[in-house]
């Protein structure tokens, strides 16, 4: 029996941008299955320092990280807290959480610092295929200046 992929153009590299893209374990990417399926490229933002250090010494071919923010262009204050998963350019609301959470897990705000979010867009060679947000879309506010064909594949809400 003939496989129609057998006959087919190879299929072009899926770009993947990923905002906040603090590992949260190795295969964990909401992605990954992607990453097992198709040639794929991924160029990751994780604005906390020692995350994005992580990252990088992973050496994970196709993969790059960047430790910036990426934004609407403005200056934003960034809060970040004692885990850092749940640092987020959204303050905590810890009352609230403190209804739905152990005591243990409620992230405290260790350093609020202003940043400035750069545009993400395709003049810098990053057209991309599918975004994933990670870290949540406090972290994507994203100016998405000239990019096509985007998928928001994750995300979380912030509830006030």
């Amino acid at each position: 029996m003939l496989k129609i992929a057998s006959i087919l153009p190879p299929l072009p590299c899926l770009k993947i941008v990923d905002v906040g893209a603090m590992s949260v374990g190795e295969g964990q990417e909401p992605y990954s299955r992607l990453l097992k399926a198709l040639p794929c490229e991924v160029i990751g933002f994780e604005p906390i320092a020692a995350e994005c250090d992580k990252l990088v010494r992973m050496r994970h071919e196709g993969r790059s990280y960047l430790p910036y923010f990426i934004g609407d262009g403005a200056i934003h204050t960034f809060y970040e807290c004692n885990f850092p998963m749940t640092s987020s350019l959204f303050e905590p609301n810890t009352p609230l959480l403190a209804k739905f959470q152990e005591s243990l897990f409620r992230p405290k705000v260790l350093i609020r610092e202003h940043r400035f979010l750069g545009f993400l867009d395709d003049d810098r060679g990053l057209q991309c295929g599918l975004m994933a947000g990670v870290a949540g879309l406090g972290q994507m506010v994203v100016g998405l200046g000239k990019l096509r064909l985007v998928l928001v594949l994750d995300g979380d809400v912030h509830l006030e």
